[in-house]
């Protein structure tokens, strides 16, 4: 069975849901994306759009075991915001979008193990192996 996915709604709902699977030997991977645009349905972020078809294949070679969370990192102008709350987050430190994290702990926080960009993001071979932990 693929991995157990899960819709976050906000920096804190991530980092407590992620750190629990940590710690439970979870391995957990994060997708962050355009947020969905009301008036398409879909995330104002072209290149997003583009990955998220790539990122689902993936996801389908993953262990029961692993947890793989989507957020969303607001609207377009939210996003080109200096001041966006994952531009600024000491760990994600955010530029571009769509981004993919593989977490670990690093003395009971939260650290980046791997991180895709943009382009690395739609690359079947580079997402496979972020999934599964071969940074």
């Amino acid at each position: 069975m693929p991995a157990e996915q899960k819709y976050v709604e906000s920096i804190a709902e991530l980092e407590s849901t992620a750190k629990s699977a940590l710690a439970a030997g979870r391995r957990v991977s994060v997708f962050m994306i355009g947020s969905t645009d009301p008036q398409t349905g879909e995330s104002w972020c072209a290149d997003c759009r583009a990955a998220e078809p790539v990122v689902e294949a993936c996801l389908k070679k993953t262990s029961d075991n692993d947890l793989f969370l989507m957020i969303e990192v607001g609207l377009r102008d939210a996003w080109k915001d200096p001041n966006n709350a994952f531009r600024k987050h000491p760990v994600y430190k955010l530029t571009v979008i769509p981004t993919m994290f593989l977490f670990c702990l690093d003395s009971g926080e939260i650290a980046v193990k791997c991180r895709l960009e943009n382009d690395e993001c739609k690359s079947a071979a580079s997402v496979d192996k972020l999934l599964a932990g071969e940074c």
